[in-house]
Formats: C-alpha cells, structure tokens, sequence
C-alpha cells in the first residue's frame, strides 16, 4: 500500500502495529530520517533503545549476513512493549532478503521500519511494498512542511499562536531553509518559549533563527526566471552573507537567459527542444525549465540579455560609483518583471 502526501500525517502520529513492514523513501536523506524518527518515537515511545526494543541495522549489514535481520525481528526482548527492527540505506539488492522477513512475520515479531534514498517506480523494493497488503510504502517528498503541520508541532509542544501572519512568517522560513535547519529552528523556539507561556511573536522567531540561510545560485536563478520579485531581495542578502560577488550571478544568469532562449527558438514543442539538449537536462531541472519556458517569449528574452548584458559591463566599470549588490538586485526585478 502506497500513502498519499495527505495520509501520511496522521499515519506517522497513529501507527499501525498490525503491519508487517513500512518503506520510507525519498531523494532528501535528512527528511526522510525525520519522518522515520517520528513514526519510530509515536511506534515504540521514547525509552525503545535504552530498553532494547530497536534494533538498527543497515542494508549492507543485511546483505553481509542474510540471517541478522530475521534474528532481529524473531528474537524476544527482556522489556515488554512494541519491538521495531530498522534497516537503513536499503537498496533493491536487499530487497529480496527483507521480503522472505516479511512472508515470514508473525505478531508480536519486531515491525520492520526500511529506510531508502530516491527510488525510482520500476524499484523491485518500492514496487513490493506498495502492492503488499501487509506492508506500507511512505514516498518523503522534498516540499516544505505546510502551514498546518507548523501549527500542529507547535500546538504539541504547548506554544499559543495568536497572529496568523507568525504561521505565514514560519511557514516562508520553512521554504527558505533546508528541513533539517527548519527542525533545529522549531526546537530553538520550543526551548526558548519552555517557561513562557505568553504567544508566539516575531521577535521570538528572529531570535531562534539563522542568521544566514544558506542559498544557491540556483534559487535566484528560478526565482527570478518565474517572476518572484518579492523573493529577490531576501535571496540577494544570504547570497552576499555567504560571499557570492554580483558579477557571478550575472555571468550565471546570462547563461540560464542564452539556454532558454535557444530553448524557445526551437522549432518543436518545448519537451522536445529540451530532450535535443546537449548536455542532456533531466529531473526536477527539467521540469523547472519547463515551467520557465511557458511564462517567457522570444521578445522578452531578448530584452532580460541586453539588460544583463547592460549589468555585466556596470558591474565591471571602474567608473561606476553605484553599489554593486543594490544595482544587479534593481536589474534582476527589471528581468523578473518581464516573466509577467
């Protein structure tokens, strides 16, 4: 059985002991470990490894000794209470292992918690999974936490909200930051609010967050290249924290705008234009052009070149008194506006 992004919610805050196995999968490692840790905390409680009732093994441990892993769920444990066997960084070569432990599970054996990166829908592991009846297969996808799951982890751990521009500004920090950062961020706020019972405020959220996200040349690239010119500056900021000069992110954006351009210009469908790319493009990167490539025009990318084209050679000016990062973040809302 396959859960949908809306099942998996509540299935992770209810767990089924009856099943026999569950997969968590997904391309971001630290989200995917997030999630199993959760289903694993509301499975066993907190106490499960001090009174022996998880036993972690990896993948190449199960392939090493093909009997580790049906020891593990088989054996009785000194301590009463829901057992779980996890085995992470599995791949398709265990999958045939970690399926003969499941054809052979019993109650009350150890419920099997199987843990992967990025499968793909031919996967032998991911396919038995989700057409067993007694095995559940959890797909992590790389989206943000909503704001519902924000408010719901708050409500948990006793903090009042009484704004909902403070979800609307956790739920942009949760876009912003990697999952992992996002969690440390929500755990800051949780000890930081532990003896104040008063609501959550934007001061509390500055205190408790980084003081520089990382970003990549990639996020300016796609938020400009679709039109988010409230996002622009605030990209910019960590960009700068983080040392990227204005004259590489223009040289980087005048790639982008040249390979979109060839892209529009081709005689055939978009898909089409992208599949004759040479390097090949592929993956979220590909559907990310795609999207790109609906908003623009020949014209308009045409216009977004010569105006930085017009950046790169200010930038490079000795002449030019103007503040480098204020001039290309001015350019770039110029170019993000014609995306519109």
């Amino acid at each position: 059985m396959k859960l949908s992004p809306k099942e998996i919610p509540r299935f992770l805050e209810n767990p089924d002991p009856t099943i026999a196995a569950i997969l968590f999968y997904g391309s971001d490692t630290m989200r995917v470990a997030l999630k199993r840790q959760e289903y694993l905390e509301n499975l066993l409680g907190s106490n499960a490894e001090q009174e022996m009732r998880l036993t972690k093994l990896t993948g190449d441990d199960v392939l090493k000794d093909h009997t580790a892993a049906f020891d593990a769920i088989k054996s009785v444990g000194f301590f009463p209470g829901q057992r779980a066997v996890l085995i992470e960084n599995s791949s398709d070569r265990a999958s045939k292992i970690i399926f003969d432990c499941i054809e052979a599970w019993k109650q009350p054996d150890a419920q099997i918690v199987v843990t992967s990166g990025q499968l793909k829908p031919t996967s032998q592991l991911r396919k038995s999974f989700e057409t067993s009846k007694s095995t559940v297969a959890v797909p992590i996808y790389d989206n943000p936490l909503t704001e519902m799951e924000i408010k719901t982890e708050l409500t948990r751990a006793g903090i009042q909200i009484n704004d909902p521009n403070i979800m609307t500004g956790l739920h942009g920090l949760s876009e912003e930051l990697e999952p992992g950062d996002f969690r440390n961020t929500l755990e800051k706020i949780y000890l930081y609010k532990l003896s104040d019972k008063s609501p959550l405020t934007s001061q509390d959220i500055t205190v408790c967050s980084p003081i520089s996200a990382e970003a990549s040349l990639e996020d300016i690239i796609y938020t400009v290249s679709v039109g988010a010119t409230s996002k622009i500056s605030r990209i910019l900021n960590r960009l700068e924290a983080q040392g990227v000069q204005p004259v590489t992110l223009c040289l980087s954006f005048q790639r982008h705008f040249k390979l979109l351009l060839r892209l529009k210009s081709h005689e055939g469908s978009p898909a089409d234009a992208i599949s004759n790319q040479k390097p090949p493009i592929f993956g979220p990167r590909r559907n990310a052009i795609l999207s790109q490539l609906s908003l623009w025009n020949i014209e308009n990318l045409k216009v977004a070149l010569a105006c930085l084209v017009e950046l790169d050679l200010n930038l490079r000016s000795v002449a030019s008194n103007y503040p480098t990062l204020a001039m290309t973040e001015r350019i770039l809302i110029r170019v993000a506006m014609l995306a519109k």
